[in-house]
């Protein structure tokens, strides 16, 4: 599931998916500070932490919708 982390001086130093193994605290990448909506290896952003927080919860009830289209049954994350 989708997730922020932070990246500050191209570091990893703040990911609220404590156990991401893809950008864990302390990973290397070439991106400018901020905060950043991260799927796995990719990121988006960068976003203050609100914009992040926004974007997230944009993603994850667009996400919600799409699966109760899909199948008729409502989905929520536990």
């Amino acid at each position: 599931m989708a997730h922020i982390v932070e990246i500050r001086g191209g570091v990893v130093v703040d990911n609220d998916d404590a156990d991401d193994g893809y950008l864990p605290t302390g990973t290397h990448i070439a991106r400018p500070d901020g905060h950043y909506v991260s799927f796995g290896m990719d990121v988006e952003g960068p976003y203050t932490r609100d914009a992040a927080a926004q974007r997230l919860d944009a993603l994850k009830r667009a996400t919600e919708e799409e699966l109760n289209q899909d199948d008729g049954h409502k989905h929520t994350e536990e």
